[in-house]
């Protein structure tokens, strides 16, 4: 940092001139190529990590075939340089390939054994809600067992009909329907056979069915 003066009359003046620090810049470029390489790395991985286990079991013999094989069988296929130019990356890729099949099968357990406890509760929930039904749900339900029918058409606007419907009791089947009558609604697989079962839960005050379907004269 230098210092000048300089004087007028009286008065002396003093100028620093500041002396800018030597800095080295480093190419913009290369730094956003990397980071574009890192990311299209991570996007390839995590697209192979979606394959069917089938692919990644393919790819896992294909690898362990290479490193194992005898010498004369890779001569004849044609690939035992590239095996033995690359056996660190094929070791890698067989890792890789089982440890991949192994998660996968583990999540499959999973989801099988999670699928397995919910339809479980859900044929508890109905199996307890078809033992309690009111009368106005009786009346609904009675219609697929005496007419031994598994469609019904019923107005979506009833609170009724919706109740047995968040219950997974009955389900609206088609998307066709009006207003006034209503829409289709099938009773479900299980509610079907377990009514066809214990037909007495549908024994109540009344011994009406409920349809809301107008009967035609033409």
């Amino acid at each position: 940092m230098a210092g000048h003066q300089a004087s007028s009359g009286g008065t002396r003046y003093i100028f620093v001139s500041l002396g800018l620090a030597s800095c080295r810049c480093c190419p913009l470029s290369s730094n956003v190529g990397s980071l574009y390489m890192f990311a299209e790395a991570a996007k390839t991985f995590l697209e192979f990590l979606k394959l069917a286990p089938r692919y990644v079991i393919a790819l896992g013999v294909m690898a362990a075939v290479i490193l194992f094989a005898s010498e004369d069988f890779l001569k004849f296929i044609g690939v035992f340089e590239f095996a033995q130019d690359n056996r660190s990356m094929l070791g890698l890729t067989l890792v890789v390939t089982v440890s991949l099949f192994a998660v996968s099968l583990f999540a499959d357990g999973i989801s099988l054994i999670k699928g397995s406890w919910q339809t479980r509760g859900f044929y508890l929930r109905v199996t307890e809600r078809l033992n309690c039904l009111t009368e106005d749900e009786k009346q609904i339900l009675r219609f697929y067992i005496a007419k031994q029918t598994r469609a019904n058409v019923l107005r979506y606007d009833d609170g009724v009909v919706q109740g047995l419907v968040s219950d997974g009791i009955i389900y609206q089947s088609a998307s066709l329907g009006n207003m006034l009558e209503g829409f289709a609604h099938n009773i479900s697989d299980f509610a079907w056979d377990y009514l066809n079962v214990h037909p007495h839960l549908l024994q109540g005050t009344t011994n009406t069915y409920r349809t809301d379907k107008r009967e035609s004269y033409w």
